[in-house]
């Protein structure tokens, strides 16, 4: 399992952190256990910090637009309504890879999205 998660409750925020090898696979698995958790509500935000040196080659516009989209149609009525999630990227060559989720108009309507490259401007999103 290439992530670890925890629960903020002070912040009602998860935070999970990917490393190593970053399978399509893995962030489906740690989103349907984030939302199907108890500390789960609609406003619960989001902090998901890429490792530098993951490697997120398995992501690729089209498993953004076939698998990730259809995935968020598909647990609306179990989310919720689209909340805050704040991807900080450790490294510059990772970075593009997560933007072009950022960038499709399709998943903005599903989910409210961010890229950061740090923390502090993550939470500074995240919290406004």
């Amino acid at each position: 399992m290439p992530y670890d998660r925890v629960f903020v409750p002070e912040a009602k925020r998860f935070e999970t952190r990917f490393y190593g090898r970053v399978p399509a696979d893995e962030i489906v698995q740690n989103y349907m256990e984030m939302i199907q958790s108890d500390d789960w509500s609609p406003d619960v935000v989001r902090l998901i910090t890429v490792e530098r040196g993951a490697d997120l080659s398995d992501l690729t516009y089209e498993v953004f637009e076939n698998r990730f989209i259809k995935l968020l149609e598909d647990t609306a009525d179990i989310a919720g309504p689209p909340n805050k999630n704040a991807w900080v990227i450790e490294s510059e060559v990772t970075m593009p890879i997560v933007q072009t989720w950022e960038l499709m108009p399709a998943a903005q309507e599903l989910d409210v999205f961010g890229v950061f490259a740090t923390r502090d401007e993550a939470l500074d999103w995240l919290h406004t």
